[in-house]
């Protein structure tokens, strides 16, 4: 589950590209995907920063994921948003399987606490 978590991207960077490509399939056939290229390069950094902050990636890695991402929604088809979609499920796999659970009194621990002093 640490190979997800490694690959995956945060679910909200992976669902609103993939909003956003679908968005712009229109926009691509009346502009000749400039609007596309154009939108792709600037949501690139809110990814990097969302990979960074809220998945806890490293700069790089933050960075490598947001450009790969950008670059993929600025693919004038639809096509490249199912790439992107499996990294958002991965890393909401990774992200649910890496939670720690909160730490469990243990039968002997509890009785030691609950005497009074």
């Amino acid at each position: 589950m640490h190979v997800l978590r490694q690959l995956g991207l945060h679910p909200l960077v992976a669902f609103a590209m993939i909003v956003v490509d679908l968005m712009l399939i229109a926009a691509d056939l009346a502009t000749v995907a400039t609007v596309s290229v154009a939108v792709a390069l600037i949501l690139t950094i809110p990814c990097i920063l969302l990979q960074r902050y809220a998945y806890k990636d490293e700069w790089g890695v933050a960075v490598g994921k947001g450009m790969i991402v950008g670059i993929l929604t600025a693919i004038p088809t639809p096509l490249p948003s199912i790439v992107t979609g499996v990294g958002g499920v991965a890393g909401a796999i990774g992200m649910f399987a890496d939670r720690k659970t909160p730490p469990q009194l243990s039968p002997a621990d509890s009785k030691s606490e609950s005497k009074p002093t």
